[in-house]
């Protein structure tokens, strides 16, 4: 693949853009130290240089852009349609974007810009017209942090759509899972469905057997209560049975008793007779029979 050409405008806003805040810092702040015997001229050149570097650095913010359209018209078409691996390769590099470390850039930035115009704001008053040249710093600081907010604007802006590129891709991955597992879906619940088809039918046929034996059941139910009906019978027969037993077991005994006193009656008498005979024995009279007659 051919490289395109360059113009010199290009090459020189290249320069100013890759051009190192920190580097430049390195460089000219030992210039910027105060003496311990301060001069006219180094606070001149420190004032001089304070007011170099930003307009150094808007000029790279400016031209960019340009530079940047330029190399793009300029490029051919055949290297402005990138080919899979390329997209592929940007789409890796879009998706591992160090956010954090160019915010953390952004606002070295900022401090970098703040320390230049502290340093230009002090160099301002060795000047006769200090308003004239802090309003010039401050200008300068303005355009500068304009710039970085819009780059942080930017950077926020890369971030949230990356963020909903995120949930589309993981959307799109969830669909495709649901997607992919509708047939399962469908046979499992084919399966379910034919599983409690035949449950009801079992139940249908359970119901319809015991109506089938519900006649049986019945008849089971009156001859269970004919016995115990006749149960209940022979256990009344039965209690009346031993309750009459036990009135001729009374009488038995009573009638018992009654002879048990008859005889003993009996003997008493006998016993009497037996006495009197024995004493009219005694007496002399005629001999008593053994009977007491």
């Amino acid at each position: 693949m051919t490289r395109a050409k360059v113009g010199p405008n290009a090459r020189i806003a290249t320069m100013i853009v890759t051009f190192r805040p920190a580097a430049v810092a390195d460089l000219i702040r030992p210039m910027l130290r105060p003496t311990s015997r301060p001069a006219r001229a180094p606070a001149t050149v420190r004032g001089l240089l304070a007011l170099i570097l930003p307009m150094i650095v808007t000029l790279g913010a400016v031209f960019a852009p340009m530079s940047a359209a330029r190399a793009q018209a300029s490029a051919p078409q055949a290297a402005a349609v990138p080919t899979g691996a390329t997209a592929g390769a940007t789409a890796d590099a879009a998706a591992k974007r160090d956010f954090e470390g160019e915010r953390k850039s952004i606002g070295d930035a900022r401090a970098w810009t703040n320390y230049r115009f502290a340093t230009a704001e002090r160099a301002c008053y060795s000047k006769f017209l200090v308003n004239r040249c802090i309003e010039q710093a401050q200008d300068v600081q303005r355009e500068e942090l304009h710039v970085l907010r819009k780059r942080e604007l930017d950077v926020g802006n890369a971030e949230r759509a990356e963020r909903a590129a995120t949930r589309d891709r993981e959307q799109a991955i969830r669909n495709a899972e649901f997607e992919a597992s509708q047939p399962g879906r469908a046979a499992n619940e084919a399966a379910s469905r034919a599983s409690y088809d035949r449950k009801q039918q079992e139940q249908q046929l359970r119901d319809a057997q015991r109506a089938g034996e519900a006649p049986a059941r019945t008849a089971n139910a009156q001859a269970f209560q004919q016995k115990q009906a006749d149960f209940d019978a022979r256990v009344k027969a039965a209690q009346q049975s031993g309750a009459e037993q036990a009135r001729q077991r009374q009488e038995n005994v009573k009638a018992f008793q009654d002879k048990q006193r008859q005889a003993a009656d009996r003997q008493r008498d006998l016993d009497e007779r037996r006495e009197r005979a024995k004493q009219n024995q005694n007496s002399g009279g005629n001999t008593p029979s053994p009977f007491g007659f």
